[in-house]
């Protein structure tokens, strides 16, 4: 999540005013934010509609899908299709 775009300001205010734990990724790399969700038990994402709809190569597919389990609520910048990893609403 960007601070600094608009979305992403008030998502962070939204969350931390409701005592609720956000996580802001400190980088770019999809398979280190995947890991890093499970690592903080984060139970709200904040993400752009380009990680929200990635295509993840199926070795690998299981084990992000467990790591993000704990995913309940995903905000989404942009247009939101379908997504292979979260179920959340």
């Amino acid at each position: 999540m960007d601070l600094e775009t608009p979305l992403g300001f008030a998502c962070f205010l939204a969350n931390a005013s409701n005592h609720r734990k956000v996580f802001v990724p400190s980088t770019f790399n999809m398979s280190k934010i995947l890991t890093s969700v499970h690592a903080q038990q984060s139970v709200d994402l904040v993400c752009d509609s380009d990680f929200f709809g990635m295509q993840v190569p199926a070795p690998k597919l299981q084990e992000y899908k467990d790591k993000c389990s704990s995913v309940q609520n995903v905000i989404v910048a942009g247009k939101a299709g379908s997504s292979q990893l979260f179920s959340g609403s």
